[in-house]
């Protein structure tokens, strides 16, 4: 069972902004729960979006539950690619897959007669097959692959995965957070154009500020980012709720709470669409899993399990292109406009 809840006043006063714009989205997340739900502060319990795939830092040692979650989002995925209807509002609307084929097009075209270097961030097989595919197809010939993951537990199946579909193509895999890659280090200046993929609504983690810093040092000049997003679009903001109602980002919260607080202890999920504010007085919403869980007889805390941003089209846009370090050169969405597929250029 999951409880859902929503708000969209501003988390804090005008006053309070030079403040509040110099604290992470984690710490920002935190505030906005207990500014608008039951829970205080002090009941709360929050963790940075990457401790879910990765036992670095903790005392862990079992790999079952990166597995488990890296299984999950192939699910997600697997769903998404086979769906002829998602996202469509009508018989000859545009589904996600047809987003996403439109997005493979406008690469296909941007590398004719050039080899691509394909740089994905956050790997998972589904989505990545369909692409490479599709690229493939369209008669672009893949040089070398570069998965970057903070999960150990991808590389297998990845390669299992893409030796099928690029045999006998260079498969190197970097285990590291984003903030540390830099795609010069790795295959040189010199090497073809890539195109660096971050799909699944990764780029949602956290600020954009600071994502795009990521993006930015990861990317050299002429490389390509295809990036996906869930948008905040009026009049479909159900869609939002729908997608963490899924089985998978269900368990997914699960076994975010059972490796951080208890492994028996029952919970109920929750769900939250709350406003949070960004450095520029911009403010958007946030998607946020939880769980409820019973401390003692009386007391009633919340494990956040993930939150993600959900821009709106004009701020996605907008914030790629703010620092003068990428410039857009293609979009494409789903028929209700909440999937969306952005392609920009490094400069």
């Amino acid at each position: 069972m999951t409880l859902a809840f929503s708000f969209d006043q501003p988390v804090q006063r005008p006053d309070q902004q030079p403040v509040f714009s110099k604290i992470s989205l984690q710490q920002k997340v935190h505030l906005a729960i207990a500014a608008h739900t039951e829970f205080s502060l002090d009941r709360i319990l929050t963790q940075d979006n990457r401790v879910k795939y990765t036992n670095a830092g903790s005392r862990e040692t079992s790999t079952d539950h990166l597995d488990e979650v890296f299984h999950l989002m192939r699910q997600l995925n697997e769903g998404g690619i086979a769906s002829d209807t998602l996202g469509r509002l009508r018989e000859d609307g545009r589904s996600f897959r047809d987003a996403l084929e439109d997005s493979c097009a406008r690469v296909a075209k941007d590398f004719s007669g050039r080899r691509l270097t394909y740089v994905e961030l956050g790997p998972e097989p589904v989505k990545t097959g369909f692409i490479l595919k599709t690229l493939i197809r369209m008669g672009v010939t893949i040089d070398r692959y570069v998965a970057v993951d903070i999960n150990p537990k991808s590389a297998d199946p990845m390669k299992a995965a893409l030796e099928l579909i690029l045999p006998g193509t260079e498969l190197t895999f970097v285990t590291a957070s984003f903030e540390d890659v830099h795609l010069a280090d790795i295959i040189g200046e010199a090497a073809p154009a890539a195109l660096i993929t971050m799909l699944g609504f990764q780029e949602g983690n956290d600020d954009p500020f600071v994502v795009n810093d990521w993006l930015a040092g990861i990317a050299r000049p002429g490389d390509l980012l295809l990036s996906e997003s869930q948008l905040h679009q009026t009049g479909q903001v159900d869609r939002i709720s729908s997608f963490y109602a899924h089985p998978a980002m269900q368990r997914f919260s699960r076994i975010a709470f059972e490796q951080a607080v208890d492994r028996n202890l029952p919970t109920l999920n929750r769900f939250f669409l709350l406003p949070v504010s960004f450095r520029d007085g911009q403010t958007a919403q946030v998607a946020i899993l939880a769980e409820e869980f019973a401390g003692s007889i009386n007391a009633r805390n919340l494990h956040v399990s993930n939150f993600c941003l959900k821009l709106t089209l004009e701020q996605y846009r907008h914030y790629r292109e703010e620092s003068g370090r990428f410039t857009i050169i293609g979009e494409s969405a789903t028929d209700d406009q909440t999937l969306h597929f952005q392609l920009s250029r490094r400069i």
